[in-house]
């Protein structure tokens, strides 16, 4: 094998192939060789049989046009005395056989030749036979002769020709084999084994193929400048890497030394390499988190966030993460990471580097920060929120002070809840007396309340305070429709023991339950004083305008309502009649029966008054026993006919509960504008009628003379 290799395997293929070349290159030109000559051979045997049928024509020919036997026996013997041929036959122009005749020489039987298989061992031959100048076809001679003598010639010659060829093709193969080893596989070798093997000890030698001016020579040269070079380079290289080796010396005692934690990850999430500082972080040794993956240590919430920092590429920037650790020892550590990838020297992507910081106290401060702040925008939206509806509830108790009536004030109820309850339902049902709570004020869907219900069916009255239905806890009321969700507060309103109304207010979500149970009492407090000190408001104008006796307007209401009413009318063109009613010997029933019966007087003449005038009328006590009736719209003698059946029925009645009293009323009647178109004219008029009615006997109507 030493041997071989001192050769060289390059020179035993360059044989082998050069041989294996010979091989094939003879037995491809012996074979174009044999085809040829087994080409030649047959193409002789055609012409040879050609030439022997074209010599036999004219005999066969008289034979068959003469049907003579004997000549024709002649033809067929002469056919058979040629080698090849093994039969004959002569036949006539009607297919009559007129001699035939086979050869008795002995031959192999060509059954037992190989060759039998690609070449048929006979091969047949026609000749058309025609005689006389007409060219009378008269029959055919038909041969049929032997390959085998031919093919064996054929196969001696050709196996000859086959060595031969092979030999001088193998033979010109190995002599150019032998010359391409000397000029080109040698000094190939030559070289091959100088960078197999190296240059010797004591440096490198020149090459002696370097001498050569042919590629040999080329390569021979290439190869010394580039081991030239590789000996500056590896020299080069073996200096940075003393350098390098300094230089991650120095790295690594930094890394180790650093107060972060340095934490490397390949693209699997395994530790690569950690400093002691990110192994404190973690409660464990530097040592024990080699070959650790970083999700042993990630909390379950923030491990998306893990994943995403391994997932970066090349291209991108550092990152800044804050994720939650879990230690060794099972505590929390909020770490503050810093990520960049790196890659390998070929530009693959090789894992993370992450620059770790500890998180935990900063984290902790900012969460009581951030905590505080909450406090602090809770308590400035609480804030904010309280003074806007301070704002509204001024602005409701302003508008609830200059309401005149409480109609107008149940209106302002409903709009200033709507704004101070946004998103909530609601009513305002009020109280009068001891009859049922009707709903004068709703806000938002009124399905949560019915027009009325019963004092009984609210918890809140019954309690005297508020009453809250929280979801499914609490007691619901019976007003309130089944199946209600969310909260409804029930809140009564009441002024000095008295129960002025009840509030409601329905909200959607259970967590609005504070902030509704706030509002309604400020609510409430507003909505009571305003709507007590409106009663009281129309209590005192009730005194300050109604006679407390007779229940009927005063003097003060009548003076104010006179002109306006009499203006409207001449406006419109229609009368207006006033009458002057005075108490028929008042004065005596006072001194005889008393005040209290005088009083009783009074209250009967009123309300026959009442009772003969009609609603849009206007009778008043204008002092003493003196009344005063303003009627728009009706004649004097309209007015005459309505006081004349009042005085008929109080005549004919009497006073109830005075017996043995005798009550009536002298009446004095002017109308406008007969009687003037000015209040004083019209009542001095009404006066001067008085007057003539009581000269006239008291008891009567009337009506002043036209101006």
């Amino acid at each position: 094998m030493r041997r071989w290799s001192g050769i060289g395997r390059l020179a035993l293929r360059q044989t082998l192939l050069a041989a294996l070349l010979g091989v094939l290159f003879g037995a491809g030109f012996s074979l174009l060789q044999v085809q040829h000559n087994y080409q030649v051979s047959v193409e002789s045997e055609r012409r040879e049989m050609q030439q022997l049928l074209a010599a036999m024509r004219e005999p066969a020919a008289q034979a068959g046009y003469h049907l003579n036997v004997q000549a024709a026996q002649v033809v067929v013997n002469g056919a058979l005395s040629y080698v090849p041929v093994v039969e004959a036959t002569l036949r006539s122009d009607f297919g009559e056989v007129l001699a035939q005749g086979r050869s008795q020489r002995p031959e192999a039987a060509p059954s037992q030749a190989w060759w039998t298989r690609f070449i048929a061992p006979t091969q047949a031959y026609s000749l058309p036979l025609d005689y006389g100048t007409a060219r009378q076809r008269v029959g055919e001679l038909h041969v049929v002769t032997a390959q085998a003598p031919r093919v064996q010639r054929f196969l001696d010659s050709a196996w000859r020709d086959l060595g031969l060829n092979v030999l001088r093709s193998l033979t010109v193969a190995l002599a150019l084999g032998a010359l391409s080893f000397v000029t080109l596989t040698r000094p190939l070798t030559a070289i091959a084994r100088r960078i197999g093997h190296g240059p010797r000890a004591g440096g490198p030698t020149p090459l002696a193929e370097a001498h050569r001016r042919d590629e040999i020579g080329q390569i021979a040269t290439a190869f010394e400048r580039f081991e030239r070079e590789a000996d500056e380079r590896a020299a080069s290289l073996e200096a940075s890497a003393r350098a390098l080796a300094a230089s991650e010396q120095r790295y690594r005692r930094i890394v180790e030394t650093a107060g972060e934690g340095v934490w490397q990850l390949d693209e699997q999430g395994r530790t690569t390499l950690a400093n002691e500082a990110m192994a404190r972080m973690l409660g464990t040794r530097a040592a024990l988190l080699t070959g650790r993956l970083l999700f042993d240590f990630v909390d379950d919430e923030d491990r998306p966030a893990a994943q995403a920092l391994l997932r970066r590429r090349l291209d991108q920037d550092s990152e800044r993460h804050e994720i939650r650790f879990r230690r060794a020892d099972g505590r929390t550590l909020w770490a503050e990471v810093s990520t960049c990838s790196f890659a390998e020297a070929d530009g693959q992507a090789a894992g993370t580097l992450a620059m770790v910081t500890d998180a935990t106290d900063r984290r902790r401060r900012d969460e009581e920060l951030r905590a505080t702040n909450t406090r602090l925008i809770a308590m400035v939206s609480d804030l904010e929120r309280h003074k806007a509806d301070m704002a509204l509830i001024t602005e409701l108790n302003e508008l609830l002070q200059s309401a005149r009536t409480e109609a107008e004030a149940y209106e302002v109820v409903g709009t200033a809840a709507a704004q101070l309850f946004p998103g909530c339902d609601g009513g305002f049902a009020v109280a009068r007396g001891d009859e049922d709570l009707a709903v004068v004020g709703t806000w938002g869907a009124t399905s949560c309340l019915p027009e009325r219900y019963e004092r009984s069916a609210c918890w809140s009255i019954r309690r005297g305070g508020p009453h809250l239905l929280l979801g499914h806890q609490g007691i619901r009321c019976a007003h309130q429709p089944p199946g209600l969700q969310g909260v409804m507060l029930c809140t009564p309103l009441y002024v000095e023991g008295e129960l002025l109304g009840v509030l409601h207010v329905h909200a959607r979500e259970t967590t609005e339950a504070d902030a509704v149970r706030q509002r309604s009492e400020l609510f409430g407090e507003v909505v009571k004083l305003g709507l007590s000190n409106l009663r009281l408001r129309e209590s005192l104008r009730e005194q300050a305008l109604r006679d407390a006796l007779t229940g009927l307007p005063n003097r003060r209401l009548f003076d104010e309502t006179l002109p306006r009413e009499l203006a409207r009318c001449v406006r419109a063109g229609q009368p207006l009649t006033l009458a002057v009613v005075d108490v028929d010997h008042f004065k005596g029933i006072n001194d005889s029966h008393g005040h209290e019966v005088g009083d009783r007087v009074l209250q009967a003449v009123a309300q026959a008054l009442q009772q003969c005038i009609r609603t849009s009328d206007l009778a008043s006590r204008y002092g003493g026993d003196e009344f005063m009736c303003l009627l728009p719209g009706m004649s004097a003698a309209d007015a005459r006919l309505r006081f004349e059946r009042a005085l008929e029925r109080l005549s004919a009645e009497g006073a109830a509960g005075l017996p043995g009293v005798c009550v009536g009323f002298t009446v004095g009647l002017a109308a406008a504008p007969v009687n003037g178109g000015e209040p004083l004219a019209l009542m001095r008029a009404a006066d001067e009628a008085l007057y003539a009615a009581k000269q006239a006997g008291r008891h009567r109507v009337e009506v002043a003379a036209a101006a």
